[in-house]
C-alpha cells in the first residue's frame, strides 16, 4: 500500500547551513498493519508523517502510494490524495468548540460532494465505531480527553481513507484513557486500514 524508497529530506537553516531530517528512509507498510514510528525528539518523526500525509511534498526519492509516487503530484492531486486516502489524529484534537459532536465529524465531509443526510448518516456510524453515539450532540467541552481523542479518530474514518496518521494520539492521556484509544486504533488495522501511529 505504501513504500518509501530511498527518502532524503532537508531544511535550511540558512544561506550556508542545511539540516537533514530523513535520511536514506526504505520502508514498505502493508494493509491491515499498526505501525508506531518511535524516536528521540528531532529525530526526524514529524517530517515523515508529514511525507507520507502529502503535507510536505518537497523530497528527494520515492514515495509510492498504491504504486503512485506522490512527489510527482500536483497541487490538486494532492488535496485529492489527503482528502481520499488519509486520515489524520492529532493529539490536541483540533476540535471546532461551538460545533456538536456530530458537527465536528461531519465537517470532514464538506468538501466532498456529500448530500446533508449521507454525510450525518456516515457521522453517526463512526461515531458508533468509537463508542460515542449517545453524545453526538454535545459539545467537546462537556467530553472527557479521552472522549474528544475518539471525536477526532471518527472524523479521520468519515472519509474512508486507506491510511490513519496519527500523531501521538495518546500523548496527554491518562494511562487507562490511552489502553481504550489504542484498542480503538487496533480494531482500525483489525479491519484492514493501515495505521502509522507517531510516538515519543
Amino acid at each position: 500500500l505504501l513504500e518509501l524508497k530511498n527518502i532524503n529530506k532537508s531544511y535550511k537553516v540558512n544561506e550556508k547551513q542545511t539540516f537533514q531530517a530523513l535520511k536514506d528512509i526504505n520502508v514498505s507498510f502493508e494493509k491491515g498493519e499498526l505501525v508506531s514510528i518511535i524516536g528521540e525528539s528531532g529525530s526526524g518523526k514529524s517530517t515523515m508523517m508529514n511525507l507520507i500525509g502529502g503535507l510536505d511534498s518537497k523530497f528527494d526519492g520515492e514515495l509510492l502510494v498504491a504504486g503512485k509516487n506522490i512527489g510527482g503530484f500536483s497541487e490538486k492531486q494532492l488535496d485529492a490524495y489527503r482528502k481520499d486516502k488519509i486520515g489524520f489524529v492529532f493529539q490536541s484534537c483540533n476540535l471546532i468548540s461551538h460545533l456538536s459532536i456530530l458537527e465536528n465529524v461531519t465537517i470532514a465531509l464538506t468538501l466532498s460532494n456529500v448530500g446533508k443526510e449521507e454525510r450525518t448518516l456516515r457521522a453517526k456510524q463512526a461515531l458508533a465505531q468509537v463508542g460515542l453515539e449517545k453524545h453526538i450532540h454535545k459539545k467537546p467541552n462537556q467530553l472527557s480527553g479521552g472522549q474528544r481523542q475518539r471525536v477526532a479518530i471518527a472524523r479521520a474514518l468519515i472519509n474512508e481513507p486507506e491510511i490513519i496518521l496519527a500523531d501521538e494520539p495518546t500523548g496527554a492521556l491518562d494511562s487507562e484513557t490511552t489502553e481504550q484509544v489504542l484498542n480503538i486504533i487496533k480494531e482500525i488495522a483489525s479491519k484492514g486500514k493501515l495505521v502509522i501511529n507517531r510516538r515519543d
